[in-house]
């Protein structure tokens, strides 16, 4: 079978979606009313799987091995890897046929997730190169039911959960894909169009929300935007100042406050210290539109 790698939830650059039964209107007093779910809240321990078509190969990181053998910045291991073992026409898309799943059951997965103590699993249904483990209609002969295994891989193992554990089901997905020529075309445009996500991502979300209803979406990517996103859970009492350990050396960056109504907000380097202060002094925090987390964006940012 093709190999998988566990992992327990960990830390990553994203954006994750909890999903509860209630309906809300797309407003900050009616998001804020939503309740934590307890699960979400008392979990401790989850399993992250990441699985796809980059298991053929087994090479690298995951999911980010076509961007180690064909990105902007190469890993040699990578490319003597594909040397040594691949015909000189090979491609990535090559490796999908490959991709079997022969020895996929999603009951036995289940049932050993269930007795590891896992409370939460999150499975990768698309990463960045692309390949849905569900049958996407918007990844026309680029997933798991028409090439590959053939089948809905993503569903079935949602019914196993389902139907013989008390597990939370979740899913990952990929907000962007490195060659898709749409998000290309974005990239091109200096993300002043917006092909990519109103034609590809969103529709995506839309169709893994409506069939397979999950309860948590981890959904990752957007640094090619050079932008990061900074969560302050404590503003503290009577300051002018906030510090954040943010990876700024660009005296481009503009810093801004989701839902403040301020526009770019003055800062400067921390110093040795590394990360930025930056000046609040202008924020009314008792007309923010949040009062548990507050969210800074800073835009141009240039990694050191």
């Amino acid at each position: 079978m093709n190999s998988i790698r566990l992992y327990a939830i960990l830390v990553d650059f994203c954006l994750i979606f909890v999903f509860s039964g209630s309906s809300y209107l797309p407003e900050w007093s009616s998001l804020d009313t939503r309740p934590l779910p307890s699960w979400y809240d008392q979990s401790k321990v989850g399993i992250f799987i990441h699985w796809g078509v980059f298991s053929v190969p087994s090479i690298n990181s995951e999911a980010w091995m076509w961007w180690a053998w064909k990105g902007d910045n190469p890993n040699p291991d990578t490319v003597a890897f594909m040397n040594k073992n691949y015909p000189p026409d090979w491609t990535y898309a090559d490796f999908a046929a490959q991709f079997h799943a022969e020895l996929y059951d999603p009951n036995e997965w289940a049932d050993i997730f269930a007795a590891s103590g896992a409370k939460y699993i999150v499975l990768t249904s698309k990463h960045h190169e692309g390949f849905t483990l569900w049958p996407s209609k918007y990844s026309f002969n680029w997933n798991a039911m028409d090439v590959g295994p053939k089948r809905d891989l993503l569903g079935d193992l949602a019914n196993a959960i389902r139907n013989r554990t008390d597990l939370v089901f979740g899913l990952y997905h990929s907000m962007y894909e490195w060659f898709h020529p749409l998000y290309l075309e974005d990239k091109k445009n200096g993300f002043q169009t917006q092909l990519f996500p109103n034609m590809k991502t969103l529709p995506e979300l839309k169709e893994i929300v409506e069939n397979y209803k999950p309860s948590v979406i981890w959904s990752d990517g957007d640094w090619d935007k050079q932008f990061v996103y900074a969560c302050l859970l404590t503003w503290p009492n009577n300051t002018t100042e906030i510090t954040l350990g943010a990876p700024v050396n660009s005296s481009s960056t503009s810093v801004t406050l989701l839902g403040s109504g301020v526009g770019p907000l003055n800062w400067r380097s921390a110093g040795a210290s590394g990360g930025i202060i930056i000046d609040v002094s202008n924020i009314k925090t008792y007309s923010l539109a949040s009062d548990w987390a507050w969210i800074f964006k800073l835009q141009n940012v240039t990694p050191k």
